[in-house]
Order: C-alpha cells, then structure tokens, then sequence
C-alpha cells in the first residue's frame, strides 16, 4: 500500500527531477557561499528547473500536482540560496536595494493573497516574465563572481522583478476565472475579450 502512495504521487521522471532540486537545495544554507561546493549544488539544483517542465510535457505527465510540487521546490530553493547567500549579499549589496525586494516580496504576497481569497487555495503563475525573472535571479550568484559594481547589477535585477511581481498581482485581480495557462497579463485580456 505506501509503495502505491509513492507512485501516484510521482507521475514520472519530471516530479523526480523536481524532488532532486528539493534534496540538492537542502544542504545550500549550511554550504560556504560561493565556493565550489556551493556552485556545484546549485548548478544542478538549477538544471533540474531547467528540465523538469519540458520533461513533463514529452512524457506526457504534466500534471496539477507536478505544478504544485515545482512551486514547493522552486520556494524551497529559493529560500535556501537566500539563507546560503545572505551574509554576502549583506555584505556586497547598497542598502537602498532592500526597499525594492521590500516591494517586490508585498506584490508577491498581495498577488498570493488575493488568489487564495479568490480561488481558496496557493496560486503561483509561470508567465513569461515570471520565468525570465527566475532566469536572471538564477545568474545572481555566476554575477557575483565577476561584476563588480553591484549598485548597477542591483538596479538591473530590480526592474523584472518588481515588473514581474506586478504583473502577477494584475493578473490575480483582473482575472475572472482561474486559469494557470496565462503567460501575460496581456493574454488575460485577450481571453476575457473573447469570453
């Protein structure tokens, strides 16, 4: 019976790849950052959210429940490179890029709220921009190793990810049903035209 329980809750080789982010972010918060332990695990915690999306839909297997457990890993990764990462982001970063994660992480929230109030439960859109912005925060760390002036990677980085959260929180509010294929808050107003 538990061996059943497993393999209903994986539908194939996408929700491994998606556990293996899970289980390769786990020890980044007690990894040196930036050392090669540190870029080692994150390179291939990030190569399984590379693969994970266009593995599920070759073998057939995307599912609302893959979606869900992309959404835990992707949080999860998150979280651990910021643990990982915060005493030289702390250390690198002007002060002044702390208001616009400030505002950033209430458009999330505000976008997450209101689409649990809506629809009664966590919603987490893959648009296009949320993607890209995913993409660019990914390279955070590679930057580091390089870029110097990290007032301008800041006010680079700053601009998708407050676009992006935005955008979220529109869709969210101007949506009139749930609908976890938009990709734009532009495509939202094409499908409600067309209702």
């Amino acid at each position: 019976m538990r061996n059943f329980r497993v393999r209903s809750l994986f539908q194939g080789p996408a929700d491994y790849l998606t556990v293996g982010r899970i289980l390769l972010s786990l020890p980044l918060p007690w990894t040196a950052p930036l050392s090669p332990a540190f870029y080692t695990l994150y390179t291939l915690a990030g190569i399984t959210d590379m693969l994970d999306g266009p593995v599920a839909r070759k073998t057939h297997t995307v599912s609302r429940n893959g979606a869900m457990l992309d959404s835990i890993a992707d949080a999860v990764f998150l979280a651990a490179t910021l643990i990982a990462l915060l005493p030289v982001l702390v250390e690198r970063f002007p002060a002044w890029v702390l208001w616009p994660v400030i505002i950033a992480a209430a458009l999330r929230c505000g976008a997450y709220g209101v689409g649990f109030y809506k629809y009664r439960r966590f919603i987490a859109y893959h648009t296009r921009l949320n993607k890209l912005t995913g993409a660019v925060l990914y390279c955070v760390p590679y930057f580091m190793l390089f870029w110097r002036d990290m007032g301008t990677l800041c006010a680079v980085l700053c601009v998708p990810v407050c676009v992006s959260a935005g955008e979220e929180l529109l869709i969210q509010l101007l949506s009139k049903q749930l609908d976890l294929d938009i990709q734009s808050v532009f495509d939202l107003k094409r499908r409600d035209s067309h209702v």
